[in-house]
């Protein structure tokens, strides 16, 4: 149902898409839909976790085991390279079905507003331990602290900046890599 909920997202929008339409294509009835996830944003929410982390593992994304490696890194321009890695596979992976999802919920659909808000806090709460990880290691910046390099952070490593240089600006994966590891480690590292 996940699957099917992403690609109808994708493909019709959130106002479009209907539990009936996603149990069609889940092959499912929309009973079934409806005992799975109460409801439509409650079903947005999950399909786009889902898509973040990969699988359906109820498993925090800074505690999977990738992101637990960046962390152990030892300094802080591996922690932060380790972190460009799994940030654009993650981007790679859900690019088309946060766009519609970020697009929805800037159009005033506020169901949509409250998980893109939600997520921009996680994400906030994420990069605050990768950065107190960089810290830890005595190489941030001296003169930022934790709270400001991981705003820092957050903005430079946005979805929406991923969304302007690879759509908008046609660069490659790799290209957004490389820029992405150059800026961080010169905004962020002594």
């Amino acid at each position: 149902m996940l699957d099917a909920t992403a690609r109808l997202l994708v493909e019709q929008g959130y106002s479009s898409m209907t539990l009936a339409e996603v149990a069609r294509t889940a092959g499912v009835s929309v009973e079934t839909v409806y005992k799975a996830f109460k409801n439509k944003p409650e079903l947005v929410r999950q399909a786009l976790g889902a898509a973040v982390s990969g699988d359906d593992e109820q498993v925090a994304l800074i505690e999977r085991p990738d992101m637990q490696a960046a962390l152990h890194e030892g300094a802080g321009d591996r922690i932060l390279s380790a972190f460009v890695v799994a940030s654009t596979g993650i981007l790679t992976r859900i690019g088309p079905l946060l766009a519609s999802v970020l697009v929805a919920g800037r159009a005033g659909e506020p169901e949509l507003q409250k998980i893109a808000d939600v997520a921009g806090r996680e994400r906030l709460a994420d990069f605050t331990r990768i950065i107190e990880a960089v810290a830890a290691t005595g190489d941030l910046d001296p003169r930022l602290d934790v709270a400001h390099a991981a705003d820092a952070m957050w903005s430079i490593g946005s979805p929406e900046v991923y969304f302007q240089l690879t759509t908008d600006r046609d660069w490659t994966d790799e290209e957004y890599r490389d820029w992405l590891t150059r800026t961080l480690h010169s905004t962020l590292l002594r």
